[in-house]
Order: C-alpha cells, then sequence, then structure tokens
C-alpha cells in the first residue's frame, strides 16, 4: 500500500503541490481558523510560500522510510521523485548530494549529524538541484570552525532552485547554516530556527574564530554573470537565537524577503547585512534583545547599489536605506504576516513555533 505522511490529521497536506489555504491574501492579519489546522500555529500556511510557492517536490510518489546513512544516500540520490522519511538520530562520514524532486521528512524527533570538523564537513548539499523539500529536520553541525569549508554548511545550496526549507533546527553548521549561493533561485524558507550551542573552534585557515555566520546568500561581489537576477528568497517565521553572531542573512544580489522573523540573541555582531546590488524587506520582525537592535544592519555594499526597507518591526524604527536607481523590491506574491508584537510569542511555542515541531508519522 503506497504510504503518505501525516501531520497528526490526514488534514489535506500536499507538500505545497496545491494552495491549500487560497483565501489568504498579502498581508492579511487574520489568522487561518484553527479548525482547518489543528496541529499548527494558525498563522502556519502549511505550504510554500513567496519566492518559493512552486516547490512541489516528490508529489508524494515513492515513499521510503530510511534509518541509516546508506539508507538516506540513497534515497535522496538522482532525479527520480521520492518522498524519503527518516527516522531516529543518523550519523553521516561526509555530506549527502541531494538531487531533483525529492521531499525529506524527518519523523517526529528525528536528526541528522555530521561531526566531521574537516573537509568532510556538511549534511545535505544541492548543485543544481530542482524542486525540493526538508522538513520537519533537526540537523546538527560539529560547531563552527573557519576553515573555508564552502560546502561545509548544514544545508548548501550551489545553483539550486525551487528549495522550500520548512519547520527544521539547524544547528552548529561548521561554515554556516544554511547556505544560498551560485545563482541558486526561488527559496523559500519557514518556521525554521537556527542557533550555534557549541562552542566555536579558533585557528582555522579563515581566522574567523567565532565563524557563528548562519545564513549567506551569494558568496562573492564579483559574480554579477552567475548571480544577478537570482538568490531570490523568502524567509518568513524564522528564528536566529542563541549563539548566532552573524549573517541572519547576510545578502548580495537577490531580492529577499525576511517577514516575521525573531532575533532574540545576545551575540549578534550584526542580524541582516546588505551587500552588493541586495534588495532587501523587512517586515514585521521582532529585535527583542539590546543586541539585536543596536546590531540589526550591517552595510556591505561597497560602491555598489542596494536597497533595504525595514516596516512594522518590534525594536527597530521604520527605515529605508538605498543607492543607486534601483527600485526597492516590495513582495506582491501571497503569504499570511502578523503584527510584529506576536512575533515572539508564536515562534517559541514549543509546541507549534519555529523548529521541528511537527508531529509527522509514516503510515
Amino acid at each position: 500500500m503506497k504510504k503518505r505522511f501525516y501531520l497528526s490529521v490526514s488534514v489535506a497536506l500536499l507538500l505545497g503541490t496545491v494552495l491549500v489555504f487560497s483565501s489568504c491574501s498579502d498581508n492579511a492579519d487574520t489568522p487561518i481558523g484553527e479548525e482547518e489546522k489543528p496541529d499548527l500555529s494558525v498563522y502556519d500556511m502549511n505550504r510554500p510560500v513567496g519566492f518559493g510557492k512552486e516547490v512541489t517536490g516528490s508529489n508524494n510518489q515513492n515513499p521510503v522510510l530510511v534509518t541509516t546513512e546508506a539508507e538516506l544516500r540513497n534515497a535522496v540520490s538522482g532525479t527520480e521523485p521520492a518522498t524519503v522519511y527518516i527516522q531516529g538520530h543518523i550519523s553521516l562520514s561526509t555530506r549527502i548530494m541531494v538531487g531533483s524532486n525529492k521531499t525529506i521528512l524527518g519523523i517526529s524527533g528525528a536528526s541528522v549529524k555530521n561531526a566531521n570538523r574537516d573537509e568532510n564537513a556538511g549534511i545535505f548539499l544541492l548543485v543544481g538541484s530542482n524542486n525540493v523539500i526538508i522538513r520537519n529536520l533537526t540537523l546538527l553541525g560539529p560547531g563552527a570552525y573557519d576553515i573555508d569549508a564552502n560546502d561545509g554548511d548544514n544545508i548548501s545550496l550551489t545553483n539550486a532552485t525551487n528549495v522550500w526549507v520548512d519547520h527544521c533546527d539547524i544547528q552548529d553548521g561548521i561554515d554556516g547554516n544554511f547556505d544560498i549561493v551560485s545563482g541558486s533561485d526561488n527559496i523559500c524558507c519557514s518556521w525554521t530556527r537556527f542557533r550555534y550551542l557549541i562552542e566555536p573552534k579558533a585557528g582555522g585557515s579563515g581566522e574567523n574564530d567565532k565563524h557563528c555566520n548562519s545564513n549567506l546568500i551569494g558568496n562573492s561581489n564579483n559574480s554579477a554573470d552567475v548571480d544577478e537576477g537570482h538568490l531570490n528568497c523568502t524567509f518568513i517565521n524564522c528564528w536566529w537565537g542563541s549563539g548566532c553572531i552573524e549573517r541572519c542573512p547576510r545578502v548580495r544580489f537577490g531580492k529577499v524577503h525576511v517577514v516575521n522573523c525573531l532575533y532574540d540573541g545576545t551575540d549578534y555582531n550584526y542580524c541582516i547585512g546588505y551587500g552588493v546590488y541586495s534588495n532587501i524587506y523587512v517586515e514585521k520582525c521582532a529585535f527583542t534583545t539590546e543586541e539585536a537592535q543596536k546590531n540589526a544592519l550591517r552595510d556591505w555594499h561597497g560602491d555598489k547599489d542596494f536597497n533595504v526597507k525595514i516596516t512594522g518591526c518590534v525594536g527597530l524604527e521604520d527605515t529605508e536605506l538605498h543607492q543607486g536607481d534601483r527600485t526597492q523590491f516590495v513582495p506582491t506574491y501571497d503569504y499570511l504576516s502578523y503584527d510584529a508584537n506576536k512575533v515572539a510569542t508564536i515562534l517559541t511555542d514549543a509546541s507549534t513555533g519555529a523548529g521541528a515541531t511537527l508531529n509527522i508519522q509514516y503510515k
């Protein structure tokens, strides 16, 4: 019998294949009815939105349950659709290449770890992959160590397109937690928690002794031929907290929407970095600590054009910064947002907030 995944109840969970709740509108401040989604936050649209709205993953095809590194590596390879359920804890010997048309789901409590603090670091590497979903997983890196391990992130996207990362808890990437580079495009990251709990290791070749740098979007100032018109990402209901120091995110080239996200850490050198040709819209986020408010933005644009708009946030005044004649990106796609004063309560809810909080089962 064909296996399906359930979010506690079998209520129209189609992995983004349709707009499950088509009645929501831009910047709606009315939550979806609780009776429709009893096991999710009433603000959780339960589908990819924004730049990642076209992601369908496997379309629930070819389900397989994996419990070992070998099984996981085999299940996510190639381009044939596969719905891969991870059960328990899997430790990796090196990073795993993820192919196209995959849905990777963590059964409640599932985690994947790579403890290598060398060139074998990293968990999921997507190179040229298209149409991938990763949900409800705790991803455990070895702790930050600046050895220029460009593919050593817990999730690394290189020229990958149409990717949805949802309800994950991404911790302690050696190079970064989740980086999006080299022409990657149409990415949605929702209800995901980023943090660093392991003491960073000093003395790496990159010379940053506290490389707790979570999310890099675009890895070069000189890659316009690859990145111009790409690197478009939506971060919605995400939480950058404990131990995050920089890149939450840092952006080059792309249009990036950061909405209803939480910054409650105490270690930030900066939260959001705006680099060359970046175009960033920060909406209804909560910067709740003194460190987050004082270090909310960092200028990396040099002499190049950029646009940043801050609107409706807790802890920051509305702000518009720009250079050049490019138009400020303002989202026009369908998404659900709410007042920033609700963000901390909603995202830190242990049952329905950001992180691996879904009740996914394999039946």
